[in-house]
């Protein structure tokens, strides 16, 4: 409608001007040539001065709901009008439905101020910016429709989740019923015979609860190497070939597969070596001593890229032949790696294949 009565006004000046030619004549058309010019010098002038405050915690867990706060200013003596805020949507989700309404062709007055609250929360792990991705200004006759990126972008890291591996378990036996988790140490099948009296300072995880049980006094086992209590865990990095979405989903149900296994060991005092291959095969330790934290903040920074599948980096590290227990976490379990495993298998490893492409985590 402003635009047709800007139209209007143009075609009446300057039918007036052709007519009569006179000095208020002159004036009117040169006005209404000017009106298109003075509308986009405002649009720019709204949004040089629009002022845009968002305030977020930068750094989350994923899934779990943050306070976000926007806070919109006009500090000019011109009212700003028909301002519209778009926002990052692809891995974040706002919890904005009421004030979407009232951010759609926003007004505000000289010196007004205009603050939301709501929440938002990561739908997957990593690094992003989150909030408003750009603006779109009108003009007072609506004749200039014009999006401006953000100038200044407010980025989030999302850590991924540690679920129970209680969790994890049911997930798994719900995918396949026959599937159960090995136990967690060999030790527990080494002889009685191999325990001496305990002694002050001994591990407590070295204790043989069994016979301590029967013979009624703390027993420690002999000769009891650290590779015996070690687990280690291989994950899948490799590109996983996807739509984005379920591309996500698989990366994240690895990562937090891992996470799961490795708080819960460490919890119980069971040193967890943890094998991945970036630009090169990397390895960590997660132990009393190392802890827990410097592996959960890998977590998530990692980047599925390996040039290598994940059943050569598995037979790439020779502890992976030891006596200690083996995890070998994927997204996609190919033939080359179903043999690989069988015949570690068959050669006196402790191996667990766990396919979590499906896994509702």
């Amino acid at each position: 409608m402003k635009k047709a009565v800007c139209l209007l006004f143009l075609i009446g000046s300057t039918v007036l001007v052709s007519f009569q030619g006179k000095a208020v004549s002159y004036l009117l058309f040169y006005f209404a040539l000017l009106l298109p010019l003075l509308a986009l010098l405002y649009s720019l002038y709204v949004y040089f001065r629009f002022k845009i405050v968002q305030n977020v915690s930068h750094l989350v867990v994923k899934g779990q709901k943050v306070p976000y706060q926007l806070i919109l200013g006009n500090e000019d003596f011109l009212p700003f009008t028909d301002i519209t805020l778009h926002f990052y949507t692809d891995m974040v989700s706002m919890q904005h439905d009421s004030a979407d309404r009232e951010l759609q062709h926003l007004c505000l007055l000289p010196h007004a101020q205009k603050q939301v609250e709501t929440k938002m929360y990561c739908r997957h792990r990593g690094t992003y910016p989150v909030g408003v991705k750009s603006v779109t200004v009108t003009d007072f006759l609506g004749l200039f429709t014009i999006t401006y990126p953000m100038m200044s972008q407010v980025r989030l890291t999302a850590k991924p989740r540690i679920l129970p591996l209680e969790r994890l378990s049911l997930a798994l036996q719900k995918k396949d019923p026959k599937n159960t988790l090995f136990p967690t140490s060999r030790l527990q099948n080494l002889p009685d015979y191999e325990v001496r009296h305990y002694q002050s300072g001994d591990p407590k995880k070295y204790i043989h609860w069994k016979n301590s049980a029967r013979a009624g006094e703390l027993l420690v086992r002999k000769q009891m190497p650290e590779e015996l209590f070690e687990t280690i865990i291989f994950m899948d990095l490799s590109p996983i070939e996807d739509e984005e979405e379920k591309r996500l989903q698989k990366e994240d149900n690895i990562i937090e597969t891992a996470l799961s296994f490795v708080h819960d060991y460490y919890l119980k005092n069971i040193p967890v070596r943890i094998f991945f291959m970036e630009d090169t095969l990397r390895e960590m330790l997660v132990d009393a001593g190392t802890g827990f934290e410097p592996f959960y903040d890998k977590c998530s920074e990692l980047s599925f890229s390996s040039p290598y599948p994940l059943n050569q980096v598995w037979e790439s590290v020779p502890a992976s032949s030891g006596c200690g227990s083996c995890i070998l976490i994927t997204a996609s379990v190919t033939d080359d790696l179903v043999r690989s495993v069988s015949e570690k298998q068959q050669a006196g490893t402790e191996a667990l294949l766990i396919n979590v492409g499906e896994l509702a985590l």
